[in-house]
C-alpha cells in the first residue's frame, strides 16, 4: 500500500512542463534552483538587499536554458564532474547564466586584487577577489555580486552547550554551523558584508571600471537543517524570534539527526520511502532519481553503519534525501524531504 507524505522542503517551480517533458540534467536543475530558489537572509539583514536579476533578465536566462535542455552544449551531465567543491560549482553555473543574458554584460569574474609587498622577499598579496561585476545594458547600472552557496545545521544549546562562539551578539547565528564546525552563518555574513562586498570600491576595481559601482549584493542561497522535536520531518526546533528575524522565512529547511535517533525513525518509515545519500555536488536541487539509484530502508542502515561505526575516527556528517515515486512519471522518485545524519558525538566533543 502506498502511504502518501507531503513534501516538506520549500521546492522551486516544477521541472516538467510542456516544455520540459523530461527530468533535464542536474546540472540544469542545479542552475535554476540557484536562480529561482529563496534567499537564506531576510531582505533587510545589514541594509543590503538580496542579488536577484531583474525579471527581463531572468526570463532571457530561462530561454537559453530550455534551448540548452534540446540541445545541451553548456548544461550537460558531465558539467558537475569538472568540479570537486560545490562553490566553484556553483560559481561556474551563475557565470554561465550571466554569460548567457542579452541584456547583461559580465565585466569581471573572479578577479583578484593584489597588493604589492612592502619587500621584494616578501611577495604579492592578494586582498581578496570580487565574484562578478556586470552591467544591465537597458540602464548601464553596474552590479557587484558575492555568491555564497552554504548548508548549515542549528545546533541548540542543548545539543552543544560547549560550542565555541566569538563574543557576538546575536550567539544563535553563531550555531548555524557547517559539517566541520569552523564555518559558520555569523562568520560568513560578518566576511560577506564586511570584507567581500567592500572590495569594488577598491582603486584597483574602479580604474579598471573607470567608475563606481551603482550597486552590491549578496547572493546567499543554500539550505538550514534544524533538529526535531516531534514525530513529523518538519517538526523543526527553531532559534529565537531574534535570530529568525534574520533569516527569510522561506529558506530551504531541513532536518538534523544524530545516528540512534535517526536509526529509530528509520525503522517507522513505509515501505515506499527511498533513500538517497547525496554526494556534494548534487546538495543544491531537490533530488530525483530512478528506483535502482535508490535505497531501502536496510541497505541505507548497512550504508550508514560501514561509514559511522567502521571508523576509527569521527565521521563526516551525510546528507540524505527521502524519495517517493512520482505519481505523474512512473519509475521516477522525487525528494519528499532532506536531512543530515551525524554521529552521536558530533559537536559535543
Amino acid at each position: 500500500m502506498t502511504v502518501p507524505q507531503k513534501p516538506v522542503t520549500p521546492v522551486v517551480d516544477r521541472f516538467f512542463s510542456a516544455k520540459q517533458p523530461t527530468l533535464p540534467c542536474q546540472a540544469w536543475r542545479d542552475l535554476y534552483w540557484l536562480l529561482h530558489t529563496q534567499p537564506l537572509l531576510a531582505p533587510g539583514f545589514a541594509s543590503y538587499p538580496p542579488a536577484r536579476f531583474p525579471d527581463h533578465c531572468l526570463q532571457h536566462i530561462m530561454q537559453w536554458m530550455y534551448q540548452e535542455q534540446q540541445h545541451p552544449m553548456a548544461l550537460t551531465p558531465q558539467t558537475e564532474t569538472r568540479f570537486r567543491r560545490l562553490g566553484l560549482y556553483a560559481e561556474h553555473l551563475l557565470k554561465l547564466g550571466l554569460d548567457h543574458c542579452q541584456d547583461t554584460r559580465l565585466l569581471l569574474h573572479h578577479h583578484p586584487i593584489h597588493l604589492e609587498p612592502v619587500a621584494p622577499e616578501k611577495g604579492r598579496k592578494t586582498l581578496g577577489e570580487v565574484d562578478y561585476i556586470w552591467q544591465e545594458n537597458k540602464t548601464g547600472a553596474i552590479h557587484h555580486w558575492e555568491l555564497a552557496v552554504k548548508l548549515y545545521l542549528y545546533v541548540p544549546l542543548s545539543e552543544a552547550p560547549d560550542l565555541p562562539t566569538d563574543g557576538q551578539a546575536n550567539k544563535e547565528l553563531h550555531r548555524f554551523v557547517g559539517t566541520q564546525l569552523h564555518d559558520t552563518l555569523y562568520r560568513k555574513t560578518q566576511r560577506l558584508f564586511n570584507h567581500q562586498l567592500q572590495l569594488s570600491a577598491h582603486e584597483q576595481i574602479t580604474t579598471r571600471l573607470g567608475r563606481q559601482v551603482d550597486e552590491w549584493g549578496i547572493y546567499l542561497k543554500g539550505w538550514l537543517f534544524y533538529p526535531l522535536q516531534g514525530s513529523d520531518w518538519d517538526s523543526y526546533l527553531f532559534p529565537g524570534k531574534t535570530t529568525l528575524d534574520c533569516l527569510n522565512p522561506a529558506h530551504n529547511k531541513g532536518w538534523w539527526l544524530r545516528l540512534p535517533d535517526f536509526l529509530a525513525r528509520l525503522a517507522r518509515q513505509p515501505d515506499n520511502i527511498r533513500w538517497l545519500v547525496l554526494p556534494r555536488l548534487n546538495w543544491l536541487s531537490e533530488a530525483w532519481a530512478t528506483s535502482g539509484q535508490t535505497l531501502d530502508a536496510s541497505q541505507l542502515q548497512q550504508q550508514l553503519g560501514l561509514h559511522f561505526l567502521a571508523d576509527n575516527h569521527p565521521a563526516e556528517p551525510l546528507l540524505l534525501a527521502a524519495l517517493q515515486e512520482d505519481p505523474a512519471h512512473p519509475g521516477l522518485y522525487r525528494e519528499n524531504h532532506r536531512g543530515f545524519v551525524t554521529g552521536h558525538t558530533w559537536a559535543r566533543a
